[in-house]
């Protein structure tokens, strides 16, 4: 035997790394045969998911719903006190021209709107008393007046000042309804009002996690838990149902990484899905429960960029969870001997 033969012989043959695209296909194989047990498995990340989406999307529509209607009111003042000035033409206002051409709007809103009320006075003109008539008839001669050229900027002054009006109306409804929640909630008004104007700093999009109670905090973090919980003790279990496939993976050359890496891939993959479906289930049931408490207010201040953002966070952290608790199940698994593993099953 030769020198040139020792090497040939006593040579360890190459060692294939398979790919994360076939780790990839094994776990998604493993996913449609144990779809609905593996669910079943992972509905604690279903019911902690829904949980904290439930939490950040009532704590996203009380944001806005406290702080909406403050700045809708501090805009319609700002607005009324322009127009007066204008009116008045006082030193430092702006001209009329320029607030007209500035507010179109409001003034295309406040025409329609006196002109819906016009109609509706000569409609009901025609069937009103005497008394009635001369009434309606002096309403309808001023709804007149004020829809002329001339007059528009002295229309958008009456127009804002009823928006004012209302704003203010919905506003005492809306924190009427809040300060109950509260009590019930057993928050302070000192609490609240700093809450609010935590918020207020803010844009609407992030207002609800400076809206977010203690106790919202607390109840966050324990679903958390939970769900971390939950991922660790159905990863051991779909671990302890697939020794065998795992003791003839490794007696057909797998790695432990590439066992690491199905069990990783199949986690964030089962972990994504339960964090879909809990994320809809929370955000359906919180709007419904806002809904019926606020009623058509809410959707008059809801921020979807709020909601959205509640729901990309709830997805991001149960993926995180799902992949971080699926690691230590993973190594135990990819450390087993094939001998074990075959034995054990059996």
């Amino acid at each position: 035997m030769s020198r040139a033969d020792l090497p040939q012989r006593g040579a360890i043959g190459r060692q294939i790394v398979l790919p994360w695209r076939k780790a990839l296909e094994i776990a998604l194989k493993s996913i449609k045969v144990r779809f609905w047990r593996s669910m079943i498995t992972m509905s604690s990340i279903i019911l902690a998911i829904a949980f904290l989406m439930f939490i950040w999307a009532a704590s996203a529509i009380t944001a806005a719903l406290a702080i909406g209607p403050q700045r809708e009111l501090d805009e319609v003042k700002a607005k009324l006190t322009d127009v007066r000035a204008a009116l008045a033409e006082a030193p430092g206002a702006p001209e009329r021209a320029a607030s007209l051409e500035r507010y179109q709007e409001e003034i295309e809103e406040a025409i329609e709107d006196t002109q819906g009320e016009l109609d509706a006075a000569r409609e009901q003109i025609e069937d009103a008393s005497a008394e009635e008539e001369k009434k309606l008839q002096a309403q309808i001669e001023e709804l007149e007046a004020l829809l002329r050229p001339e007059q528009r900027l002295k229309l958008l002054e009456t127009y804002l000042a009823e928006r004012r009006r209302q704003v203010e109306l919905t506003k005492g409804e809306i924190d009427a309804v809040l300060q109950r929640e509260r009590a019930t909630g057993e928050t302070s008004p000192q609490e609240g009002r700093a809450r609010e104007a935590r918020a207020g700093m803010g844009g609407l999009a992030t207002d609800f996690l400076r809206q977010m109670s203690p106790t919202d905090k607390w109840l966050a973090a324990l679903a958390l838990l939970v769900c971390f919980v939950g991922i660790v003790n159905a990863m051991f279990m779909t671990v302890q149902e697939r020794f065998r496939e795992i003791g003839t993976m490794k007696c057909l050359g797998a790695l432990d990484s590439f066992i690491v890496k199905i069990f990783l891939v199949e986690s964030a993959m089962l972990g994504l899905i339960g964090t879909l479906f809990g994320m809809v289930i929370g955000l359906v049931l919180s709007v419904l429960r806002q809904w019926a408490v606020y009623g058509g207010a809410m959707w008059r201040y809801l921020s979807p960029g709020s909601l959205v953002l509640a729901a990309i966070m709830a997805v991001a952290v149960g993926l995180i969870l799902s992949t971080l608790a699926a690691i230590f199940p993973a190594r135990k698994a990819a450390r087993m001997e094939p001998v074990e593993a075959m034995r054990i099953e059996e």
